[in-house]
C-alpha cells in the first residue's frame, strides 16, 4: 500500500477550514449588504440619525419644561 503524498494530505486536512473561512466571509458580506436601507444608507447611519433626533427632541422637551416652570413661578408671584 502506497502512502499519499504530503501535499494531498495537507490539502485534505486544511480544505474544511478554508471552506468554513470562505463561507463565513461570504455570509458576512451578504449580511453587510442587506443591512442597508433602500436609499443606500447603512444601519449605523440610521441609528446615529435617530440618536441625534432623540437628543434634539429631549432638548426641546427640557426647554418646554423650563418655560412652563418660569410661567408657573410668574403666576404664583401674581397671587
Amino acid at each position: 500500500m502506497e502512502e499519499t503524498p504530503w501535499v494531498i494530505s495537507l490539502i485534505i486536512a486544511w480544505l474544511p477550514f478554508v471552506f468554513m473561512i470562505g463561507w463565513g466571509v461570504w455570509i458576512a458580506r451578504r449580511v453587510g449588504r442587506s443591512l442597508r436601507t433602500p436609499e443606500g444608507r447603512s444601519v449605523g447611519q440610521v441609528i446615529e440619525d435617530c440618536g441625534r433626533e432623540l437628543k434634539r427632541s429631549n432638548d426641546l422637551a427640557l426647554e418646554s419644561i423650563a418655560d412652563l416652570r418660569a410661567r408657573l413661578e410668574a403666576l404664583e408671584k401674581q397671587r
